[in-house]
């Protein structure tokens, strides 16, 4: 059927069923006008501001459980894969974003301004544990011993390469030429040699090892100097010379390495448990309070909900209608009732 007197002269139909679809059409025609018409702003607010009012009657405890709000974390956080045309979407993205970055005459002092470098670098002057506890690590472990040693050797090999040269002399052919005694001296002054260097090796690679655990307990005004002095050299400078010498391509690979690595991260039970737990105590916080409450507390206002449905409802709805979607719509979401034998019933009832 296709207009209302269609469906009130169909013969076939019964009475009940001819008034059912006139009150279904009659009511799909009442939405549409209310959804497209001149007032449909008006109309909008209208049903946000009752939403919002009614808010303020429900408590988050009564709405959700904590266990099914856990379980949509659950299935978005913890185990929702990302289609692969949604990835490369987002590598997109990144490679013009990247771009654009280069292009842009920002420094680093536009991202962070000196005011949060004072506020960051009070704080970091707060932790006296964490340095003591790092200072500790540097003396103590083996990993940054090995990387010192290996710095010390590497250091002596190349400022100290004649040091570190074999004699020419260690050659078989000269040795049998050579004197006994003179053959007896020159392996002492090799065995000498060999001795020297492990022991600049090792008081190197032991300097080099109490000078980074010092650096670490320096007094406070020690380390804000130096730390001063490092954001004074690099504030100045532009993103470019930073991120420069990168490629679009790598800053998309370091996406894909991001979410693989963040995809392996998040099966560990220990994170696992960290944001369910999470979860929990935002429940719990909030279990008692209204859904009003809790938009506010989030700091969204009825305003704030009317403006954002404002915004991009006009322009949807538009679409829906120019497509002949939007009555459609209506009608299949309100032809259930119409159809359904309670309703028939009940209209009989009050046509005799």
């Amino acid at each position: 059927m296709t207009s209302k007197d269609q469906i009130v002269t169909d013969q076939t139909l019964s009475p009940s069923e001819q008034l059912a679809q006139a009150l279904l059409l009659e009511q799909v025609g009442y939405f549409k006008q209310q959804l497209t018409g001149e007032h449909s702003s008006q109309y909008l607010q209208h049903i946000t501001h009752l939403i919002f009012n009614n808010a303020q009657s429900l408590k988050l405890g009564q709405v959700v459980d904590l266990d099914q709000l856990q379980a949509v974390v659950q299935r978005y956080a913890l185990e929702m894969q990302l289609g692969a045309g949604l990835l490369e979407f987002i590598g997109e993205i990144a490679q013009k974003i990247y771009l654009y970055a280069l292009s842009s005459t920002a420094s680093v002092n536009d991202l962070v301004s000196d005011q949060q470098f004072e506020i960051w670098l009070s704080k970091f002057l707060e932790l006296d544990n964490v340095r003591i506890y790092l200072n500790q690590f540097l003396k103590s472990s083996p990993a940054i011993r090995q990387l010192c040693h290996f710095i010390a050797t590497t250091v002596l090999q190349n400022k100290l390469p004649i040091l570190f040269t074999p004699s020419v002399f260690n050659s078989s052919s000269h040795e049998q030429d050579e004197p006994a005694w003179k053959r007896k001296l020159l392996k002492f002054s090799n065995l000498q040699q060999q001795r020297l260097e492990q022991k600049l090796e090792v008081y190197l690679a032991e300097f080099i090892q109490q000078q980074l655990a010092e650096l670490s307990i320096l007094t406070n005004e020690d380390l804000e100097i130096l730390i001063r002095n490092i954001w004074d050299d690099v504030k100045e400078k532009t993103i470019y010379q930073y991120i420069s010498q990168l490629k679009p391509i790598d800053i998309e690979e370091f996406f894909v390495l991001i979410y693989e690595y963040w995809k392996e991260l998040r099966q560990s039970p220990l994170i696992q448990n960290l944001i369910l737990h999470g979860v929990e105590v935002f429940y719990r916080f909030y279990e008692n309070e209204s859904l009003q409450d809790l938009l506010f507390g989030i700091g969204l206002t009825e305003q704030d909900i009317q403006t954002e449905a404002l915004r991009f409802y006009p322009k949807a709805i538009l679409a829906l209608d120019e497509q002949n979607l939007l009555e459609p719509l209506i009608f299949n979401l309100l032809k259930p009732f119409y159809i359904r034998s309670e309703t028939l019933t009940m209209i009989s009832k009050h046509l005799t």
